[in-house]
């Protein structure tokens, strides 16, 4: 049997409302350990990971406050992961590549700056891997931007369709939906930040000063490269102290 769609998106990159999509018109339950939605029961209709490259999570860890608003305890990264682990999460990487069809969920990354409470660009370690992993990938791919899901129904559709979930939106009460997905999510470990305005993209970034946003751009540029920075990222590309993302090129 083939393998699930791999749904992936950085922490706090709007995977919740995503998942409530397909739980409601599939009405089957997608994978979440802190937070269930609405279908509890059943088989998992989607695999979904935050990294594709699971040796970036202790960067988010290291290098963020956690949820109680202390300093994570910060170790040396990658100095005590044995070869044989190394060899096997590199074989996990080749094999996702060359296997795995993969929905990308890609959120302005000033505004995860913020949302993760990072406090050094290494926190976005993952952020960058899951863009690079994702542009090898060899089988069908879909990329969503978290700002054109939040405007309308149109992303969820290509969603969905991607899924093969039969749906009709058109008596899909998009804010009666969007309200109760929210009061879902919290219930979880961690409140919404932007329930009052949703569509208040840049709101996160805009706290961010020059520098922090100057370092964090030059640390996605170096992981990433020139081509897949422009391609991926173009249009969060803002000058210093810009409050809004540009448009795509």
């Amino acid at each position: 049997m083939s393998e699930k769609i791999l749904l992936c998106s950085f922490p706090k990159s709007g995977s919740n409302w995503v998942r409530y999509c397909i739980e409601h018109f599939s009405g089957r339950p997608t994978p979440g350990s802190e937070r269930r939605l609405l279908v509890h029961e059943g088989e998992p209709i989607i695999d979904r990971a935050h990294f594709l490259d699971k040796r970036d999570r202790p960067s988010l860890r290291a290098h963020s406050e956690n949820r109680l608003g202390g300093a994570a305890r910060r170790r040396p990264l990658g100095l005590s992961i044995p070869l044989v682990e190394t060899i096997r999460k590199e074989w996990e990487i080749r094999r996702l590549i060359a296997n795995r069809r993969v929905v990308l969920l890609v959120r302005n990354p000033f505004d995860l700056y913020v949302r993760v409470r990072a406090l050094d660009p290494e926190a976005l370690r993952g952020y960058a891997s899951n863009i690079a992993i994702f542009d090898r990938c060899r089988r069908d791919k879909l990329l969503v931007y978290y700002e054109d899901l939040m405007v309308g129904t149109g992303e969820i559709s290509r969603i969905l369709r991607f899924l093969g979930i039969p749906h009709d939106l058109s008596t899909f009460d998009l804010e009666a939906h969007r309200r109760r997905s929210l009061a879902l999510y919290a219930q979880g470990p961690d409140a919404p930040q932007t329930a009052d305005d949703p569509l208040d993209f840049g709101r996160h970034a805009r706290r961010l000063d020059d520098e922090t946003r100057a370092r964090l751009r030059a640390f996605l540029l170096a992981r990433l490269g020139p081509e897949l920075h422009r391609r991926y990222l173009g249009r969060y590309d803002m000058p210093s102290g810009a409050g809004q993302e540009l448009p795509a090129a």
